[in-house]
């Protein structure tokens, strides 16, 4: 699924630098829309958040001996603004890497296996039933599996389009399984994400748009 183009890295810390504010909008409009991207954010927010800290401990050097009221309320303000930044985006870094891989995982896992129990799926994560489908449905919403759908009567994640036959559901036309296709993993060059392709013809990565061959 291509992604919309978001904010660069290098852009949002020039932002910071020169209009505090904006670079903060720009963080969070980045990290909240780049839904495949979560590994990669995390790690840049880590980053950020000790730049942010380190800043904040700056803060506390005293410049003046004689500093007033108002240069103490200054090196306050600076202390909590920065420090407090910084810690959240340690915080949410922290989460979203952890949230990446525990996602990178499941793609893994049902990319690869013709089992689509999500008993199975629960167990080779490994996780419970219960939080396997929590997480299964989350990344169906927002978009890691197309044509995806819970069959939690049978216990089943339901692909419309597989490596695997599926079990004999009874898909509508659009989304019909066609054994006549035939469909390869392959890893994405550039975000290294697994996909799904049909050979032969003009593919691109699920995750983060690129072209596959």
């Amino acid at each position: 699924m291509r992604q919309n183009k978001s904010f660069s890295w290098g852009l949002i810390v020039l932002m910071l630098i020169l209009f505090f504010p904006v670079g903060i909008y720009m963080i969070v409009k980045k990290v909240t829309t780049e839904k495949f991207n979560y590994i990669n954010n995390g790690k840049a927010l880590k980053v950020l958040g000790w730049v942010l800290i380190g800043l904040g401990i700056i803060y506390i050097i005293p410049t003046d001996s004689e500093a007033g009221s108002d240069t103490v309320g200054s090196i306050l303000f600076g202390i909590l603004l920065f420090g407090g930044l910084g810690a959240l985006s340690l915080l949410k870094g922290f989460k979203y890497e952890k949230l990446g891989k525990k996602y990178a995982r499941y793609v893994s896992i049902v990319n690869t296996t013709p089992n689509t129990s999500i008993n199975a799926i629960a167990a080779a994560v490994p996780t419970t039933y219960e939080q396997a489908v929590k997480d299964l449905q989350s990344m169906i919403n927002s978009g890691y599996f197309m044509n995806t759908y819970l069959d939690l009567n049978r216990g089943e994640l339901v692909r419309a389009y597989s490596n695997f036959p599926q079990n004999n559901y009874n898909f509508t036309p659009n989304t019909a399984y066609k054994p006549n296709l035939q469909r390869i993993s392959t890893k994405c060059p550039s975000c290294g994400a697994p996909n799904n392709i049909v050979k032969g013809t003009a593919n691109e990565c699920e995750f983060c748009g690129s072209p596959l061959q």
